[in-house]
């Protein structure tokens, strides 16, 4: 499926998924942003808008970047902020624009080049800036296969371990970076499922597979079942690196 395809079907129930919304991880992600009233910051992979709208009160400016144009038709604009369809590979921006850049959920949709997006990232970032990026991640290095295995009935995607959005970063050029790492309690596989766009013998697959999981994959997810849902911890992991 290509990528204009891929993120339409998405588009429609994106803003349903409650991981999108869900406060402890947008207020961690913000909060490790130190965002000031000054700041001009880039949001890369904005989607639907959700991390330009919780910033926008607190900086000068918000300019969102998105492939998609059906993700952006989800998004609003007000006086200050902005949103433009553009890839981040592509350069577009001068050297030294913007004084914070964020993408929270989105380089492991870039299957090529996100070297190339995070140089980039770091090219238009201004001296002394932050680029705060956020990914999920397996919760222990040895179940990689199990989770490249669910999402491989999901999407395309790359699946990253802590050391390497650690590299990815640090080969850019980004010093001082910090690692968060933010758990997000009872995630419901349910909500994510009927929500992503999947057909539904696909949502049952990858539904199986959570619930006749390892027991080190169980444990690992402190995995409950209720009712008809099943729960789990999911780790995100928050970077934040300085140019």
């Amino acid at each position: 499926m290509n990528q204009e395809k891929f993120w339409k079907i998405r588009s429609v129930k994106f803003n349903n998924l409650e991981w999108v919304s869900e406060n402890s991880y947008l207020e961690a992600f913000i909060d490790s942003g130190c965002f000031n009233h000054n700041d001009f910051v880039l949001d890369v992979g904005t989607g639907t808008g959700v991390i330009a709208h919780s910033i926008a009160p607190l900086v000068k400016e918000v300019l969102g970047l998105d492939i998609s144009k059906d993700m952006l038709d989800h998004s609003k604009w007000t006086d200050n902020k902005n949103f433009i369809r553009w890839d981040i590979r592509k350069p577009i921006f001068k050297n030294d624009t913007f004084d914070k850049i964020t993408a929270r959920m989105v380089f492991h949709h870039i299957l090529e080049g996100a070297d190339k997006a995070m140089d980039e990232c770091f090219r238009i970032m201004k001296k002394k800036g932050k680029m705060i990026l956020a990914e999920g991640i397996p919760p222990k290095p040895e179940l990689k296969n199990d989770y490249m295995e669910i999402f491989k009935l999901k999407e395309e995607r790359v699946t990253f371990l802590k050391e390497d959005l650690v590299d990815l970063m640090k080969n850019s050029g980004f010093i001082n970076i910090k690692t968060i790492t933010h758990v997000m309690k009872s995630f419901s596989v349910k909500n994510w499922l009927v929500n992503s766009g999947l057909p539904n013998n696909i949502q049952s697959k990858i539904f199986d597979l959570h619930i006749n999981g390892s027991d080190t994959f169980k444990e690992a997810y402190q995995m409950k079942i209720i009712d008809d849902d099943c729960l789990i911890d999911v780790i995100n992991l928050i970077l934040i690196g300085e140019k």
